[in-house]
């Protein structure tokens, strides 16, 4: 819950506010911004407040608070915080369960760093390997030019070979009406030289 000023909860640590600006800098509370006032997690305090040097805390059983009450010095509540046994044992278990928990975490999260980089080094042996994508690329791109150039060219011999076969058809059927005409004047030639004689 972010319901302590960031004043409220530098009274509750006996610290400045400046300290608690350095604590969320260093992720120690999580703070939210509303509008200008910035607002920090209650549980992060409490859990600060239980760590600070500034309050001493003297881990004692429920029996032993009465024998030291007797003694010549008593406890001063307001400079040391007196916390029982049970509770102490309990905020020590659940610490440990959130401290067994992290190290599965990083565990894993290291597990998983090794085999990321295992796989890294086999690609950057394979990219070293085969043939650089660059040069690949040039050499498609050089390929099909070369493709288009070529069907360029195929397409130009079909339309040259399209026209010499028409001047062909051409050169054949004047070649046929001169040899016929020719004949045809050889014969009138012929028949008016047999009519003189």
């Amino acid at each position: 819950m972010y319901n302590l000023t960031r004043q409220q909860a530098a009274d509750k640590l006996d610290i400045s506010t400046r300290s608690i600006d350095r604590y969320i800098k260093a992720w120690k509370i999580r703070a939210k911004k509303i509008w200008k006032i910035v607002y920090v997690n209650q549980d992060d305090v409490n859990i600060l407040a239980w760590e600070t040097p500034s309050k001493q805390k003297i881990i004692i059983n429920q029996e032993t608070i009465k024998t030291e009450t007797s003694t010549e010095t008593p406890i001063n509540t307001e400079e040391k915080a007196v916390v029982k046994k049970n509770d102490y044992d309990k905020i020590a278990a659940s610490f440990e369960k959130v401290f067994t928990w992290l190290r599965q975490e990083i565990q894993k999260k290291d597990e998983n760093i090794q085999n990321l980089s295992i796989k890294l080094g086999r690609m950057e042996e394979m990219l070293k390997n085969s043939v650089n994508i660059i040069d690949y690329k040039k050499s498609q791109f050089l390929l099909e030019e070369s493709k288009n150039h070529l069907n360029k060219e195929m397409q130009d011999l079909a339309k040259q070979k399209e026209e010499l076969q028409k001047e062909l058809k051409y050169e054949k059927t004047t070649n046929k009406l001169l040899i016929f005409f020719l004949l045809l004047l050889l014969i009138i030639a012929g028949l008016i030289w047999f009519y003189k004689i």
